[in-house]
């Protein structure tokens, strides 16, 4: 059995081949080099890898961390910018809410006074000038949906 194991692991080696062509490019592969390429000696104590190349692959992978955290920075900042201005607009309704439900409690306190008029002994026309300014004041409730804000 280990014979066998021995004899599989000869047969599944590989063997590499690191060329420069002529236009000074490095290529690896499992067939020798190509008519007018060079053989380079493969260094065995280094492994073969991809990711950890030259001095340019380090230069491009520094600038590669580079643009990726000035892109993490202004995500952020544009997140920011854009939590801010949720912000400010969530205030500019709250003071508009505030302020129509004050001017809608001014006009119920004109409502209620008008109505005060009415139930006391007027003349007639001054029971129709009351009523057609409570008309008017009813009117300017209805205009700016006071009943949104009875419950408050």
């Amino acid at each position: 059995m280990l014979v066998c194991l021995g004899w599989t692991a000869v047969c599944c080696q590989a063997q590499v081949f690191k060329c420069r062509d002529a236009d000074g490019g490095t290529s690896y592969s499992q067939q020798p080099c190509p008519a007018g390429s060079r053989s380079l000696a493969m260094d065995g104590s280094a492994p073969l890898s991809v990711i950890d190349g030259g001095d340019s692959q380090r230069a491009a992978r520094q600038q590669y961390r580079q643009s990726l955290r000035d892109w993490s920075g202004r995500r952020d900042k544009a997140r920011q910018a854009e939590e801010l201005a949720a912000q400010r607009e969530r205030l500019a309704g709250r003071k508009k809410w505030l302020a129509e439900r004050q001017h809608c409690q001014r006009l119920a306190g004109k409502q209620a006074s008008l109505r005060q008029g009415l139930r006391q002994g007027q003349t007639a026309s001054e029971l129709e000038r009351l009523k057609f300014r409570l008309a008017k004041v009813e009117d300017q409730m209805q205009d700016r949906a006071c009943h949104l804000y009875k419950d408050d």
